[in-house]
């Protein structure tokens, strides 16, 4: 089951399942998914969210993007065996390896098949109140 169609499910309320297997379900998704209970996201008190939102899979390669970040805006992508973060803005690889074949992959991906505007979406989708990095922005078009 997903998060019942929102990407901030934590403002599910109880009241709106129909039934307690439908609560019960979404509950188990949420304990069994990659979740944080953080203090220092909403001023108003501690919420539920989301550590990392899955962009895509590309040919063995999971794009991923974390809700709380550091600079500058990028995304994750993680193979069976290595890690790697590359820059929203250009797809430059800014920490970890991957081989020349996955980064070619990704640099296809990005830059082929229009990926940079799903991954600016996720992005400012995922962006928690205080977070350090906020939405991202192309240049001119603010």
């Amino acid at each position: 089951m997903s998060f019942k169609g929102t990407k901030w499910f934590y403002e599910d309320s109880p009241e709106q399942f129909e039934s307690l297997d439908e609560l019960t379900e979404h509950l188990h998704s949420l304990l069994s998914s990659q979740t944080l209970v953080s203090d220092d996201i909403d001023p108003d008190g501690p919420v539920l969210t989301e550590i990392k939102q899955l962009v895509k899979r590309v040919d063995g390669l999971k794009i991923e993007i974390y809700s709380n970040e550091h600079p500058p805006p990028h995304f994750h992508v993680i193979t069976s065996d290595s890690k790697a973060s590359f820059r929203l803005d250009n797809c430059e690889l800014i920490e970890g390896s991957l081989t020349s074949k996955q980064k070619r992959k990704v640099e296809y991906w990005f830059n082929e098949m229009n990926a940079k505007k799903a991954l600016i979406s996720v992005w400012n989708n995922t962006r928690p109140a205080n977070c350090t990095v906020g939405k991202y922005y192309e240049i001119g078009n603010e």
